[in-house]
């Protein structure tokens, strides 16, 4: 029976390949390229087309070594799905980040796979770092020097991270010298918007307490609009993104008074 199906699989071709890729998506979140070309008896040169065309449809984002399903307006992806998207971009993006972590400070990381890349190539300083996430915290247990602060509430199973009243209750009264966040959407219009009013109030509330704000934001976020409004572009003193952001846009920033820093 399993042998009649994969023949039966690897005949598919041109849209029917398509269509089947779209519902092994469906079914299992996330596809690899070397996987999809045994399935079907083609080439990876092929399948790379095939998850090309359908990007440019709209239907997925390619990740590194393959796609996940396109969910632009719908449910945030779980966070071992999101860290795939744009997988070299936030290794860039949060490797820039924690070199601007200096010995003494206060940091605060909000639960972004971009943040989780900035957890991974943190040093072992001397800093405390205050988060509500549970994937940075884990991350950041094997760092002796640095002190964690994690924030308690409600778990959000999707992004292993504690949301919720009780979670901006434990923030207030405290201070912190900078405090790196993520997003899942930027323009200068629009300014930063998020999908869930839970992760909003809480960000809200750690802004509030911060010194300097730096977004952590790869092009793909650009010019996407999501559902919650969280503050304006004009209001961050610092954007780190990569180079496939629009030249004329980054100027624009950058005359909006915002230290753009763009990394390969």
């Amino acid at each position: 029976m399993e042998s009649n199906t994969n023949k039966k699989a690897e005949s598919l071709a041109g849209n029917d390949r398509k269509k089947e890729i779209l519902n092994l998506l469906e079914d299992l979140g996330v596809v690899r390229v070397s996987d999809l070309s045994k399935r079907f008896g083609v080439t990876e040169e092929t399948i790379r087309r095939d998850l090309e065309r359908l990007e440019n449809e709209g239907s997925l984002l390619r990740t590194h070594g393959g796609a996940v399903l396109n969910r632009k307006e719908g449910p945030e992806l779980p966070i071992l799905q999101r860290e795939l998207v744009q997988a070299d971009e936030k290794r860039s993006i949060g490797e820039y980040a924690a070199s601007l972590v200096k010995v003494g400070e206060v940091i605060a990381l909000d639960a972004s796979t971009t943040c989780l890349q900035m957890a991974k190539h943190l040093p072992n300083l001397e800093v405390t770092i205050i988060t509500y996430s549970i994937a940075i915290a884990y991350e950041l247990v094997k760092k002796t020097n640095i002190q964690i602060f994690l924030i308690g509430g409600y778990l959000d199973r999707h992004s292993l991270s504690n949301t919720g009243a009780p979670s901006e209750k434990m923030v207030e009264g405290y201070h912190v010298d900078k405090f790196f966040f993520s997003c899942q959407g930027f323009d200068l219009q629009r300014g930063i918007s998020e999908p869930y009013e839970a992760h909003v109030q809480l960000k809200k509330s750690i802004a509030s307490i911060s010194d300097h704000l730096i977004l952590l934001a790869d092009s793909s976020k650009f010019q996407r609009k999501s559902l919650v409004r969280l503050i304006g572009m004009e209001e961050i003193d610092t954007l780190v993104t990569d180079n496939n952001v629009p030249t004329d846009a980054l100027k624009d920033m950058e005359a909006s008074d915002i230290n753009v820093v763009v990394v390969n």
